[in-house]
């Protein structure tokens, strides 16, 4: 399955590769592309779109200014137009990125206003792209756009900072705590989700799947983090709110043209501005309070880490590991590493699962014999 990674072109260059034709998927197929007059499109018609809103002018002038025009990479470059652009705020991200995956390739530079993006969906690029993290390729726009939400979480760390957090994290997520949650917690979020689509299947209405996938993950990591049930497949709440609309604002300030939210006195005034820094707001009270009311049973509890595989069946959560491990460091930290898993790890779960199905609904074959494979694990 092509998995989208990003770095920036401004970024050290990537290393030469060899480009290659896309790979054939003979019973995949796209649906035809919509009309360049229909603003949820996915990708223009015919004719494209000429708008002064357009990242096309953009493009061409950053690469007359910087001299991008004699780029010497090798890579294929797909410039966004409006209706594709549209599409990547819409939601469905995969589907103009699958688009180009299509036409250009497994790699391929995606430029879009004064930022040129590469998009890899090859797996040994990819590889070597997270191999060569902190050495030769960074975060980059990713962190620039999410710090208002992450502050100094490991999504969005560099360097140091990201080693020292990263190995105090991972200790957590072993194979006694995997084994736990994936019988309290996926399985019965999972069989949650397939009551919710029962209603759909029995009618034939039409579902969106990403949002019912964004909803389980949700209730997943909330419990895994926190013990904390978020219920978003069955209810709405403040917190799932504040979470999609940070999500979303993340989303539009990569795009934007002038990051003008850098400017304090505007993020005062502007009203999306100050509906992100609500929805922040609300999403670090409602973290520190359960750090607060988690840290206060450990203490009465005089809890510690016992062994490598540690769980507490009662709560079994990550945070309680933290907490019980002792590790000097700062509730500030320890809030804003969690929302770096919250935020970050439920929506990029979800859009994994979205994706896998969406190829899954197009190969009858390889549907098929997944589904034998439940079949035979359900029947024992």
């Amino acid at each position: 399955m092509p998995a989208a990674a990003f770095a920036s072109a401004f970024a050290s260059p990537p290393p030469p590769w060899a480009p290659r034709p896309p790979p054939r998927h003979a019973s995949l197929r796209l649906p035809p592309p919509r009309s360049s007059s229909n603003n949820s499109g996915g990708g223009g018609g015919d004719k494209p779109t000429t708008s002064w809103v357009s990242p096309d002018w953009l493009t061409s002038l950053s690469r007359s200014v910087l001299g991008r025009g004699n780029d010497d990479s090798g890579i294929p470059v797909a410039s966004a137009k409006l209706d594709d652009v549209q599409d990547l705020l819409g939601g469905a991200l995969f589907l103009p990125l699958f688009k180009w995956f299509r036409e250009e390739g497994p790699v391929y530079r995606l430029a879009a206003g004064p930022r040129d993006f590469v998009i890899v969906s090859d797996p040994a690029v990819a590889k070597h792209v997270l191999r060569g993290y902190g050495t030769r390729y960074e975060k980059g726009l990713v962190a620039e756009v999410s710090e208002f939400l992450f502050g100094s979480g490991f999504a969005i760390a560099e360097g140091a900072l990201w080693t020292v957090r990263r190995r105090a994290v991972v200790p957590s997520l072993h194979k006694r705590f995997l084994s736990v949650m994936v019988d309290k917690v996926f399985c019965k979020c999972a069989e949650r989700l397939v009551e919710k689509l029962e209603t759909y299947a029995l009618s034939g209405e039409p579902v969106n799947m990403e949002a019912r996938f964004s909803q389980m993950t949700l209730d997943v990591i909330g419990l895994s983090l926190f013990n904390y049930n978020f219920d978003s497949l069955t209810s709405d709440s403040p917190v799932i709110d504040a979470v999609y609309t940070a999500l979303k604002e993340a989303e539009a300030r990569s795009t934007d043209l002038l990051p003008y939210w850098q400017i304090d006195l505007l993020c005062k005034i502007v009203p999306r501005q100050i509906k992100a820094e609500k929805a922040v707001n609300t999403i670090r009270n409602t973290v520190e309070d359960l750090i607060t009311k988690c840290k206060a049973i450990v203490d009465a509890e005089n809890e510690q880490i016992e062994g490598e595989e540690y769980v507490n069946e009662a709560d079994p959560s990550i945070l309680r590991f933290l907490l019980a491990s002792r590790e000097e460091v700062s509730s500030l930290q320890l809030r804003d590493d969690l929302l770096s898993m919250l935020v970050a790890g439920h929506e990029t779960t979800g859009s994994v699962l979205t994706w896998t199905i969406y190829l899954l609904s197009k190969d009858p074959v390889a549907l098929r014999k997944a589904q034998d494979e439940v079949d035979r694990v359900l029947q024992g």
